[in-house]
Order: C-alpha cells, then sequence, then structure tokens
C-alpha cells in the first residue's frame, strides 16, 4: 500500500548565520554531530527570537543550549525541532518574567527580593542559579505563610516552570504535583488547575522524546484527578476542558498504535462538546470541533469510514466560528486539515471530496504564503500535490501534472540540507505522480519517478527508517514493473527484488495491510515474468495473491480485495492460456469476484477492465465447450 505522507505540523525553516556572535557549542551537542558553524546558525534564531520577543538574549540562549544538551543525551537532537522551540520557549521566558515580578509585588521583602534575583538569573541564562535562588524563595515563603500555602504553590509552580524550560518535564511534573498537594483542602479550582499542568508537563515529555508512560500517566491523572477535581456537576467548563485534554492526550497514544485510545479522544471530545456550546462558548467550542476533528481523521485512517465523515463536519463546524476575517491563521490550518480528512475519504472512492480537498488545500495557500509561513506553505502545498496526483491516478491529467508541480515547487523549500526526512517524503510523493503519469504515456517520467524514488532512498534507511524504507521500496518496485512492462529485460525482476526486500520489513504480524498490498504487488510483478514465459514466477505470483487475500478480504476491505481478485485472475488467464482449463474457469471464477465489488455505479473503469476480462475468458471456455 504505497503511502503519501500528509503534513499537519508545521517545520521550521532555518536561515543562514549572518555574522552572529559565536557562542560556545557544548560537548554534549557536538557529539550529537552539530558544528560550530550549525551552533552559530541556531544561535541566530536565538537572537531574533529574543529580539521578537523582547526578553533577554542570554536568557534564551541559556534554554537553547539546555535543551540541545537534553536532546542530545536522549538521542532526539534535530537542529530544526531545537529552533522550532525557541519561540515558545521564549514566550514562555516573557510570562516567566512577569509572574516572577508580579509574585514579587505580592510577598514578603525578603521573598520578593529572592523571586527578583532569581528574574536577574534568569536574564542572565543561568537557569541553576535561577533554580537554587528559586528553591530559597520556596523556603521564605513557607516560612512567611502571609499568602498561606497559596503563595508557596505558586512559587512552587514557578519552579516547575524553570524545569520545563529545562526539558525536565519530569521534574515539572513533579513539581505541579507539590504545588497542588501543598494547597490548603479548600482550594479545589487550584488543585485543579494544577493537576492539569502536571498532566501537560507528562504529556509534553512522552510526545518530545517519545515514550509511553509519561503519556499514560497523563491520561491517568487527566481522568483521575482532573474530573474528580472538576465535577461536571458543580465545576462544568472545568470538567469539559478536562475532557478536551484528555482527548488530546489520548490521541497521541492513539497515533502510536492504540486503537481503543483513538476510540476514546473521539468520546473525550465529545463529551466536552455537551457543555461547550456554539452560542455560549464560541471559542471553546470550536477549538472542540477542530481537536474532535484531528481524532476522528486518525480513527479513519484505520478504515472507518463514518469517522472521515464526522471529522469532515467537525472541521466545517469551526470554521463557522474559526472565519478568516477573525483569525486567518487558525482559518488556514483548519482548512488544511479538513482537506486532509476530505482526501481520506476521496481516497475510498468518491472523487467529489477529492475535488473538495484541492479546493481546502488552495484556500489554506492564501493565507500559509510561502513568504510569509513557507513551512505551512510546503505542508499544504504537499497535501495539495497528493490530492491531485489521486485525481491524476483516476483518469485527470492535468491534475497530475498540477501534482508534480506542487511537489517540485516543497523542494525549493524542503531541501535535503535542511530538512532530509521531509525532502525525502516529498520525492517519494513525486515519484508517485511521476509514475502515473509515465502510465498515461509520458515515457520521460517513468526514468525521473525511478530517480526520485532512489534520491529518496539515500535518506531513508532500512535501520533507522524502517517504515519509510520499506514504502519508498514498494514504490520503486512498481517503477520498476512499469520499466519491464515496456520492454526494459531488467525491470520486472527488479521490481521483484524491491518488493521482497520491503517485504523483510513489512511482515504480516507488525503491519498486515501494508504485508497484503506489498503481496499484491509483488504478485503482480511475478505474473508480468509469467507473461513472457516464466511458469514458476506464474505459480509464485498465485500463491503471493492467495497470501494478500488473507488480510483482504471482502467484509474488512472490499476494494482491495476486488482488485486482489482481479489481479489473481490474470495470473490464472496467463495459465489457462497455455491449456490449463482449470485455471481459465478459476480466472473466471476470481473475475466474477471482483465484479460483485466492482459494479458500474460506484468503479466505472475498474468494472469495464474486469468485465472485459470476464467476456475474454469466458469466450475461451465457451470455444473449447463446442
Amino acid at each position: 500500500m504505497r503511502g503519501r505522507l500528509l503534513a499537519l505540523a508545521l517545520t521550521v525553516v532555518m536561515a543562514a548565520p549572518l555574522g552572529v556572535a559565536a557562542q560556545a557549542l557544548p560537548d554534549a551537542v557536538r557529539a550529537a554531530g552539530v558544528t560550530l558553524a550549525d551552533w552559530d546558525g541556531v544561535q541566530l534564531q536565538v537572537r531574533r527570537a529574543a529580539a521578537d520577543k523582547k526578553i533577554s538574549e542570554r536568557a534564551l540562549a541559556g534554554v537553547c543550549a539546555r535543551m540541545g544538551i537534553e536532546l542530545a543525551k536522549h538521542g532526539h537532537l534535530e537542529l530544526p525541532q531545537l529552533v522550532s522551540l525557541l519561540s515558545s520557549k521564549a514566550d514562555e521566558i516573557s510570562a516567566l518574567n512577569q509572574r516572577l515580578s508580579l509574585q514579587a509585588q505580592n510577598n514578603d521583602p525578603a521573598t520578593a527580593a529572592l523571586l527578583q534575583s532569581a528574574r536577574a538569573a534568569i536574564d542572565a541564562g543561568d537557569l541553576d542559579a535561577a533554580e537554587n535562588v528559586l528553591e530559597q524563595a520556596r523556603a521564605s515563603a513557607r516560612t512567611a505563610r502571609e499568602n498561606s500555602q497559596r503563595n508557596e504553590a505558586k512559587v512552587i509552580a514557578t519552579e516547575a516552570e524553570v524545569k520545563a524550560l529545562r526539558l525536565d518535564y519530569l521534574g515539572a511534573a513533579a513539581d505541579y504535583a507539590e504545588a497542588g498537594d501543598a494547597l490548603p483542602p479548600s482550594a479545589t479550582h487550584e488543585r485543579w488547575q494544577y493537576s492539569q499542568l502536571q498532566a501537560g508537563a507528562l504529556e509534553t515529555r512522552g510526545k518530545l522524546f517519545d515514550e509511553p508512560q509519561p503519556l499514560l500517566d497523563a491520561v491517568r491523572i487527566y481522568r483521575d484527578q482532573g474530573l474528580a477535581l472538576a465535577p461536571r456537576a458543580t465545576a462544568p467548563s472545568d470538567w469539559a476542558a478536562t475532557q478536551n485534554l484528555l482527548g488530546a492526550a489520548l490521541k497521541v497514544l492513539g497515533e502510536r498504535g492504540d486503537g481503543q485510545a483513538l476510540k476514546d479522544a473521539v468520546a473525550a471530545h465529545r463529551a466536552a462538546l455537551e457543555i461547550y456550546t456554539r452560542d455560549a462558548d464560541p471559542a471553546d467550542w470550536a477549538t472542540t470541533q477542530i481537536d474532535l476533528g484531528n481524532a476522528l481523521e486518525r480513527l479513519g485512517e484505520r478504515g472507518d469510514d463514518q469517522a472521515l465523515q464526522d471529522s469532515v463536519a467537525a472541521y466545517r463546524a469551526a470554521l463557522e466560528v474559526r472565519t478568516r476575517a477573525v483569525d486567518p491563521t487558525a482559518w488556514g490550518h483548519i482548512e488544511n486539515n479538513l482537506g486532509l480528512a476530505l482526501q481520506r475519504v476521496g481516497e475510498h472512492g468518491d472523487d467529489q471530496a477529492l475535488q473538495d480537498a484541492v479546493s481546502a488545500y488552495r484556500a489554506a495557500l492564501e493565507v500559509r504564503t510561502r513568504d510569509h509561513d513557507p513551512a505551512g506553505w510546503a505542508a499544504s502545498q504537499d497535501n495539495l500535490g497528493n490530492a491531485l496526483e489521486i485525481l491524476g491516478e483516476r483518469g485527470d491529467d492535468q491534475a497530475l501534472q498540477s501534482a508534480i508541480a506542487a511537489y517540485r515547487s516543497v523542494l525549493e523549500v524542503r531541501t535535503r540540507d535542511r530538512d532530509p526526512a521531509d525532502w525525502a517524503a516529498v520525492q517519494n510523493n513525486l515519484g508517485i505522480a511521476l509514475r502515473v503519469s509515465a502510465e498515461h504515456g509520458d515515457a520521460a517520467a517513468l526514468q525521473d519517478a525511478i530517480g526520485a524514488y532512489r534520491a529518496a532512498l539515500e535518506v531513508y534507511s532500512r535501520d533507522r527508517d524502517p517504515a519509510d524504507w520499506a514504502m519508498t521500496e514498494d514504490n520503486l518496485g512498481a517503477a520498476l514493473r512499469v520499466l519491464g512492462e515496456r520492454g526494459d529485460p531488467q525491470g520486472l525482476q527488479a521490481s521483484v527484488d524491491a518488493f521482497q526486500q520491503a517485504l523483510e520489513v513489512r511482515t504480516r504480524d507488525a503491519d498486515p495491510a501494508d504485508w497484503a498490498a506489498t503481496q499484491t504487488d509483488l504478485g503482480n510483478s511475478l505474473e508480468r515474468l509469467g507473461e513472457h514465459g516464466d511458469g514458476r514466477a506464474l505459480d509464485a505470483a498465485i500463491a503471493a495473491f492467495h497470501q494478500a487475500l488473507q488480510v483482504f478480504t471482502r467484509a474488512a476491505d472490499p476494494a482491495h480485495w476486488a482488485r486482489t481478485q482481479n489481479s489473481l485472475g490474470n495470473a490464472l488467464e496467463a495459465i489457462g492460456s497455455r491449456g490449463d482449463a482449470r485455471a481459465m474457469q478459476d480466472a473466471a471464477a476470481a473475475y466474477r469476484a471482483a465484479l460483485e465489488v466492482f459494479t458500474p455505479p460506484t468503479y466505472p473503469a475498474d468494472a469495464k477492465t474486469v468485465s472485459a476480462s470476464l467476456a475474454r475468458v469466458q469466450a475461451v471456455l465457451d470455444n473449447r465447450l463446442r
């Protein structure tokens, strides 16, 4: 099953350093493969972010260095990701400075002085000193008790914010939990707030470092603590907010393979919408509709057609409130996500949904411009190419050429040097479009498609990127098959080799749907070899198709079942044409099975092709009976 990589999140485009002052390159960062020139480029982004947010450059540089060290220690250091965090970290520093100033005003003189010293340490970029001073401030607040336990809790929570700046999200979560425990029993709402912050820190840890346990802990806290501290009957708004946050955490688990978590995420967002109404809470209602749409779209990717339809409805509902005039950035993001959901619907045979997806992506590109938002522009442009490419597969050659142009324009922003993974993904998508163009008669496009896949494989490796590597090998195999069908004696065997390579990663146990799709692809290439006289290849093709049909059942996946039945019919017909009457009868049976799904109203092109094959086989059978 050849994948198209769809983009929701923004990527970071790093500018080349323009004379920024050299900053010390931490040893851990250097050990991760970052050069001083690379680091100077990051420091330029630090300077710009600090100036943009009007905060201390030294503060942000200190945070940046600590982030780099922490990410490198955990093997997650990618400079574009590091740069993408700078703006949010700058916002956190700004908010932290304001909070420290306000707390200094509202505390006793001794605590206030310590809080001011902590702020000065942060501005100087010395987070260790800031945390040490805050520990002193915590003790001072506890001793003073002027604002009782609430002030102590605020200082502990501020300490948690410092830990979060250093990417110590586990420590931050522990501090938020301690802050909640420090509150008096009557402070139910404040304890609820700290429980949400605790869960949020754990969720961030789980997402950033790809760790399941912190995500599971976040879900538990939202469910067991957050909902208990905010009963629906007495605190409906807080209860709804917790449900929405719970849904977001569950969605992340679902994206990592937990199908039940996705269903639970949908249920949580829908629960929130029982409280948030468009009339009373339009902003929260729209936000929750977006989150619901995201969870439903992920559920739809797993074959739930109704979830896809519901996702489209949720995004369209959100657009009634988040209009372009009110919030153009959010509007563009929702239009992009609406396009993704519509594209999923379109992939199941709905051409109008694909046309609507194209319109949604083009709407998003009206605000996600290349000059203003190059990463967002590239994401929507790539998605636009995906939708156009599917239309091209269905016979719209103009859409196909537009898809190729879209992918090539994306490669001007997503370069191999700046963003190798996304560059490889776009090369893969470009290869698909070029291969389809070649199948439609563009001879030159075939070699370009093969070149695009091989370019992607220069980045994807079996050890580091097994799923992407196998997907690209599968796509390369399809292009090589076309090459073989056009007379290249090596193309068909090379195609078989590529599919067999992919099957070393795409196993039935680990990935049954992709395994079955590649078995079908392998069978098609073997069948072509068999047409050139290789009887053993035909037998192997039939075996591959039968393997695929163990997963592609009519009940679970009727379209792929029917396509595999048609391919099986082709192989059986090839054997039957050599005098095997039983194989010819089996070919007719396979074609008839395919036509049970490929009806003219739903699949007109497939129905026409399979009907012609059945008529051809039936004519042979009838002739043999005379």
